[in-house]
């Protein structure tokens, strides 16, 4: 009995539909016997291709464990028909900014050229383009369209916009901090070339009253030298005056002697 309820779940009947249907797009089959895909084509245009990707997305989801990731697939991919559609109408609101014509069956004849003839946007999108397109104003359903492919680009590539906003964010930041710290290190430099250069300013001041007290002294020395040299010259002087002084007292002794 779980065999057969696992057999005939949701899921793998879904998968099976799916590629019966898309078989009969490459052999023959109940479908194709019976013109339905010709009928797809003529309806959907080419959101047909919208809605295989949305069938297969799909199908994709119901493997999925994760009940958020779910979710937001599915999101997504009924995000990705009305964006879709949106954008279709936005090409022919802007398919009739040169259209001079007023008066509806011409309007209407020229959207079905352009959105049947050029582009095969389906009967369908046509049909409901038209009933919309004479009921609203046209800057009010402009606006709308827009806002709805906004919202729409941002659920679709949410994950993605977010990757690249922290990729610029990030780019930004190295950027910025990059500059902080060439700023940094530039300072950092002058402070080093400042300290560098105050030391070496006292450096040569301690030198230079090394010098000083040097010459100051040698001019000492050489003050203290001469003042020896002239004391030594005057100790001479004394000495000779002295020889002479006691030479003439034995002169004098010799030809003045004393008696006793």
């Amino acid at each position: 009995m779980n065999k057969i309820r696992l057999l005939f779940n949701e899921r793998n009947i879904y998968i099976v539909l799916l590629l019966y249907f898309f078989s009969g797009y490459f052999y023959p089959s109940f479908l194709q016997k019976n013109n339905i895909y010709s009928y797809i084509t003529e309806y959907f245009g080419i959101y047909e291709n919208l809605l295989w990707i949305f069938f297969i997305g799909y199908g994709f989801s119901m493997f999925m464990k994760n009940p958020t990731k779910k979710i937001v697939l599915k999101v997504r991919l009924y995000f990705m028909i009305i964006s879709g559609i949106s954008v279709g109408y936005l090409y022919l609101i802007d398919s009739l900014k040169n259209f001079e014509e007023t008066s509806l069956d011409k309007i209407q004849e020229y959207i079905i050229q352009i959105g049947i003839l050029n582009i095969n946007l389906g009967y369908l999108e046509i049909y409901t383009f038209l009933k919309i397109y004479f009921n609203v104003k046209k800057d009010v359903f402009i606006g709308v369209l827009i806002a709805i492919i906004f919202i729409s680009t941002i659920i679709i590539t949410g994950k993605a916009i977010k990757g690249l906003l922290l990729l610029v964010i990030n780019y930004f930041k190295s950027i910025y901090f990059g500059f902080k710290e060439r700023k940094r290190i530039k300072e950092e430099k002058l402070r080093i070339e400042k300290q560098e250069k105050l030391e070496k300013e006292i450096y040569d001041e301690i030198c230079n009253i090394q010098k000083m007290y040097q010459e100051k002294e040698e001019q000492n020395q050489e003050q203290i030298d001469k003042e020896e040299e002239n004391v030594e010259k005057d100790d001479e002087k004394n000495d000779i005056g002295i020889e002479i002084s006691e030479e003439k007292r034995d002169i004098e002794s010799t030809w003045f002697p004393t008696g006793n």
